[in-house]
């Protein structure tokens, strides 16, 4: 019975293959499509727990109080850049492109010996201009403190997961995601049961759930630490992730920056009402965006056809749009719905939100692809991020004072159209990328 469900959506699904993308379906698509369903079922279950724990924890807390976990977590986003420095990048950029054990282990090591020095120093640096810091980003001491430690743990857990992706072990990955999430809502429950009602039961369930997963997939990996340092690889990393820091940071400055604009020229429950909106009308397609790209970061990098893979995402956009801004919509309703009564619902914010949503994921797909070439393609990607950093920065000091959080999200569309437009105007890189040097 299993075999003729099997073989029944194999069929279907190759013919509507055929007819997107105007060519047969072949074993090593079919290889890259079974991975997308297996992560794709990891990250569907993670997501179930984290949209509990979302909606219930604004529900709960209210605006104001979710507005100030949305702050901790927005800082702690700037203060994890100097610590990761874009290593997660290029450990799976290189790391993907052979399978070889002894080759793994000097990259994994060297990364983890980088990531480590680089962590420790940061934190040294935040806690000692932790005034000067805490005034400049808008937020109380406190909760600044609180963000070290959230960067801290969110490292591990980012560098461990990324591991994971870098060795092509999807099935862990799968795996981990839910077992992640379940950590974070049965602590959060925990945290209400003894009436904890605070933003810290957020933010301590987020340090239990960060901090236990990346223990366990350090563990996991211990057969890759050598604890030795090689020259050949802190050379060719660094190189890499010199230019996705860069891109990391611009990332981190256009999807956060938003947040802090709001908390100055507004109020933080209008912080809170913001998060609310946009993991309700974004969150669906960031699933996606997840389990795409789990799976096509480390193919991209081992293929030698990019050019094809191009052709494939843009024959592939046209659908998204059409399909993906309804779906969008619609399960943002609900999602905001569930939220209660505080958050109300606005038709225009919510389709603003849906058109960043679709943009967001687009940039995402081109980007994979361009840095999956190697240090030439990251050079674009990270350019792209730094003019879509500037002008998302200056739309935002412009807009929201003028049209409060919507401005925000329109300031959001516009600088990922810009950094769309960028890597398109530079898809020569993707043509001529056959023959490539895995390290350039």
């Amino acid at each position: 019975m299993k075999q003729i469900l099997s073989s029944t959506f194999w069929h279907s699904f190759s013919i509507v293959y055929e007819r997107v993308l105007h060519e047969k379906l072949s074993s090593d698509a079919k290889g890259f499509l079974n991975n997308i369903f297996y992560v794709g079922g990891g990250v569907a279950v993670s997501t179930v727990f984290s949209f509990l724990f979302n909606i219930l924890s604004g529900r709960w807390l209210g605006p104001s109080l979710y507005g100030e976990y949305a702050l901790v977590e927005t800082v702690s986003m700037f203060l994890y850049i100097p610590m990761l420095m874009g290593f997660h990048a290029s450990l799976v950029k290189y790391n993907a492109e052979k399978k070889n054990h002894e080759r793994q282990q000097s990259i994994i090591s060297t990364t983890y010996l980088l990531v480590s020095a680089f962590t420790v120093i940061s934190v040294l640096i935040y806690l000692l201009f932790s005034s000067q810091i805490s005034k400049t980003l808008s937020i109380s001491e406190g909760l600044y403190y609180y963000s070290i430690l959230y960067a801290v743990l969110y490292v591990v857990y980012t560098i461990t997961t990324e591991t994971l992706k870098s060795l092509h072990d999807l099935k862990k990955y799968s795996l981990i995601k839910p077992v992640f999430s379940i950590l974070l809502l049965i602590s959060f429950l925990y945290f209400m049961s003894i009436d904890f009602v605070s933003s810290k039961s957020m933010i301590f369930a987020m340090y239990i759930a960060y901090g236990v997963t990346g223990l366990i997939l350090l563990y996991s990996l211990r057969k890759y630490f050598i604890f030795k340092l090689e020259k050949k690889w802190i050379s060719q990393l660094t190189k890499y992730s010199f230019y996705a820091v860069m891109g990391g940071l611009s990332f981190v400055l256009y999807t956060n920056i938003d947040k802090i604009l709001i908390n100055k020229y507004m109020d933080i429950a209008d912080v809170g009402i913001y998060r609310a909106y946009n993991y309700a009308f974004i969150s669906i397609i960031q699933v996606l965006i997840i389990t795409f790209g789990t799976v096509f970061f480390p193919y991209a990098s081992m293929s030698n056809n990019k050019k094809m893979l191009f052709s494939k995402i843009n024959k592939v956009i046209p659908y998204f749009i059409l399909l993906g801004l309804p779906l969008a919509m619609i399960s943002g309703f609900i999602v905001l719905l569930l939220y209660g009564n505080e958050y109300e619902f606005n038709m225009k914010l919510a389709l603003l939100f849906g058109i960043a949503g679709l943009c967001i994921a687009i940039d995402n797909l081109y980007g994979q692809l361009m840095s999956s070439i190697g240090i030439k393609g990251i050079k674009i990607v990270s350019f792209a991020a730094v003019v879509m950093a500037l002008t998302n920065t200056f739309l935002n000091m412009f807009l929201i004072p003028l049209m409060g959080i919507e401005g925000a999200v329109v300031a959001t569309t516009v600088s990922f159209l810009v950094s769309i437009s960028i890597m398109l105007s530079k898809r020569s890189y993707i043509y001529d990328s056959e023959g490539y040097d895995v390290g350039n």
